[in-house]
C-alpha cells in the first residue's frame, strides 16, 4: 500500500465531469500483418499483458482515508481484470484523421472509473491505409509527462520481434483492501504529524521567499519588462468556464527544421516550439480580431524529476510563466524575446526548492480540497479573475529512432492533454524519430475550429524557415 502525494491527490481533488484529469496519446501504428482484426487485437491484449509486471502502476486502484482528512492510497487491486482496461474499437473503413479526432474527444471528454485501476487502452482499426491505432488514457494523478513518457517505453522495443522478459523474482501478490479501523489510524497518525511539517515548510520556504523578494526589488530598478513578466495573463477565448465536450487535432513539425532555426538563431528547441505556438495563436487571435494588445503568457510544465525518481510514477513537476511575446510583430525578434526570458525563468526555477510546491500541496486535507474546487467551478470564479497564463505548452524529449509497440512499427505519437477552466487549450509534443508530433486538445466552445490552429503551427515553422533562408 503506497500513499499519493500530495501534488498526485490535486489531481483528483480538481477532477470533475467538465475536467476529467488523464493524459494520454494516440499511437499510430502500420498495418498488421495477421489474418484478421481479431487477431490483431488479441495479439495487442496479450502484448500489454506480457508488460504488466514492468509497469507497477498499472495493477493499482484507489483506496480513500476516511471522510477525505487524509490523502488517498494505491493498493495492489485484488480484483484486477485486464478485460476492463484494454478495448477494442473501430472506425467506419476507411477511417480519416477526422473520425479518429473524434473518437480521442469521446473517450478525453469521459471520466475514468475510480473503482478500477485508473487507465485504459483503445485499440483501433480500420484507420486509412489499414494502419491501427493504441489511445491511451491515464490518470494525472498517477503520471506526468516524463513518467508517461517512461511507461510507453516499455510498451515499445527497438525491433518488430516484441523483447520477452523473465518472471519477476517476487511474482506479483494483489492487496487484502485494507479495514477501515486501519485507515484510520493511518489517517490520525498523519493529522498528528502535520502541525509540526507546516512549522517545517515555512521555515524552509522562508529563505525562498525573503530572496526572491530582494530580487524582485533590485529587478523592477531596470527595465519595464519583469513588471510585465509578473502581472497576470490578459483574457482570451481560452480563459473561460469550460464544458466536456472537447476538440482535438494533432500533427507534426520537421524536427531538423525546428533545429536549423535553433542553430540559425542560437536559441533552443523548446525556444522555437514557443515561438512557433506563439505565433500561430497570434495569428489565430488575430482572424477572430481578439488579440489582446498585451503579451499572451504560456504555463510551461517543467520536470522537478531527481535521478533517483527516474522510473518512478507520479507527478514531480512544477511550472514556470513565460511571455510568448505576441505583441511582436517580427517572428524573430519574438524568437528571440521569448529564448532570453525561458533562460531568465530557468534561472529563477532552479533557485526554487524542487519539492517546494509539492511539499506545500501535502498540508491541506483532501476533502478540503475537492470542496474548494467545486466552489471554484460551480461559481465559475475563474471568469473574474485575470489568468495566471492564457495556454499551457508542453514539450517532451523522445526517442529518435524507430520503434515498435506489439510487433508493429510506429509512426507517430500524438499526446493528449488537459484544458481546465480557466485554460481552454493545452499544446502538447513530443519528438519521435525526426517529428516533433504535437496534440491540440481545447474545449470545443473555445476553439471549435482547431484545425486550423494546426495549420497554422505549420504555417508559423514555415515562416521562421523563411527567415532562415533569408540570413544566410
Amino acid at each position: 500500500m503506497q500513499q499519493l502525494s500530495g501534488l498526485d491527490t490535486t489531481f483528483l481533488n480538481i477532477e470533475s465531469n467538465a475536467c476529467p484529469m488523464h493524459v494520454g496519446g494516440v499511437v499510430i501504428m502500420e498495418p498488421p500483418k495477421t489474418a484478421s482484426a481479431e487477431e490483431g487485437f488479441k495479439q495487442f491484449f496479450k502484448h500489454v499483458e506480457s508488460r504488466l509486471d514492468l509497469i507497477p502502476p498499472l495493477r493499482r486502484r484507489l483506496v480513500n482515508a476516511p471522510m477525505g482528512f487524509d490523502h488517498p492510497y494505491w493498493i495492489e487491486d485484488p480484483d484486477f481484470d485486464l478485460v476492463h482496461h484494454v478495448k477494442h474499437r473501430a472506425l467506419p473503413t476507411p477511417g480519416s484523421d477526422a473520425q479518429l479526432a473524434e473518437l480521442v474527444c469521446e473517450l478525453a471528454s469521459t471520466r475514468l472509473d475510480r473503482n478500477l485501476p485508473l487507465w485504459e487502452i483503445h485499440y483501433v482499426e480500420g484507420l486509412q491505409g489499414g494502419r491501427v491505432a493504441a489511445i491511451s488514457k491515464m490518470h494525472h494523478a498517477a503520471i506526468d509527462g516524463v513518467s508517461g513518457a517512461e511507461i510507453l517505453g516499455n510498451f515499445l522495443d527497438l525491433t518488430a520481434t516484441p523483447r520477452e522478459f523473465p518472471a519477476p523474482d517476487t511474482p506479483w501478490q494483489p492487496d487484502t483492501e485494507p479495514s477501515l479501523a486501519k485507515l484510520a489510524g493511518l489517517t490520525a497518525k498523519s493529522l498528528a504529524k502535520r502541525p509540526g511539517k507546516a512549522v517545517q515548510l515555512v521555515k524552509d520556504t522562508w529563505p525562498f521567499l525573503m530572496s526572491s523578494g530582494r530580487d524582485m526589488w533590485e529587478r523592477r530598478k531596470l527595465s519595464g519588462k519583469f513588471r510585465d513578466m509578473l502581472a497576470m495573463a490578459p483574457r482570451t477565448r481560452f480563459n473561460h468556464q469550460i464544458t466536456a465536450r472537447r476538440s482535438f487535432a494533432f500533427g507534426s513539425l520537421d524536427l531538423q527544421q525546428v533545429k536549423t532555426v535553433k542553430n540559425t538563431f542560437g536559441t533552443t528547441v523548446n525556444d522555437v516550439v514557443m515561438a512557433v505556438c506563439g505565433i500561430a495563436l497570434a495569428r489565430y487571435l488575430v482572424e477572430k480580431g481578439e488579440l489582446p494588445d498585451k503579451s499572451l503568457i504560456a504555463g510551461v510544465p517543467v520536470s522537478t524529476r531527481t535521478e533517483e525518481q527516474k522510473g518512478t510514477a507520479g507527478n514531480q513537476v512544477s511550472f514556470v510563466r513565460s511571455s510568448l511575446h505576441t505583441d511582436e510583430a517580427d517572428p524573430v525578434s519574438q524568437l528571440l524575446a521569448i529564448s532570453e526570458e525561458m533562460a531568465n525563468a530557468k534561472d529563477r526555477f532552479r533557485a526554487i526548492a524542487a519539492n517546494l510546491m509539492g511539499d506545500w500541496a501535502q498540508l491541506p486535507a483532501p476533502a478540503l480540497m475537492a470542496r474548494a474546487a467545486r466552489l471554484y467551478e460551480n461559481f465559475t470564479i475563474h471568469n473574474y479573475h485575470a489568468p495566471a497564463f492564457n495556454v499551457v505548452i508542453s514539450n517532451v524529449p523522445g526517442p529518435s529512432m524507430p520503434l515498435y509497440l506489439a510487433g508493429l512499427k510506429v509512426l507517430a505519437n500524438y499526446p493528449v492533454s488537459i484544458p481546465y477552466h480557466g485554460l481552454g487549450l493545452n499544446i502538447t509534443l513530443m519528438s519521435y524519430c525526426g517529428k516533433l508530433d504535437f496534440g491540440l486538445t481545447a474545449d470545443y466552445d473555445s476553439v471549435p475550429d482547431i484545425d486550423d490552429f494546426a495549420r497554422m503551427m505549420h504555417d508559423a515553422l514555415e515562416v521562421l524557415i523563411s527567415r532562415v533562408n533569408e540570413a544566410v
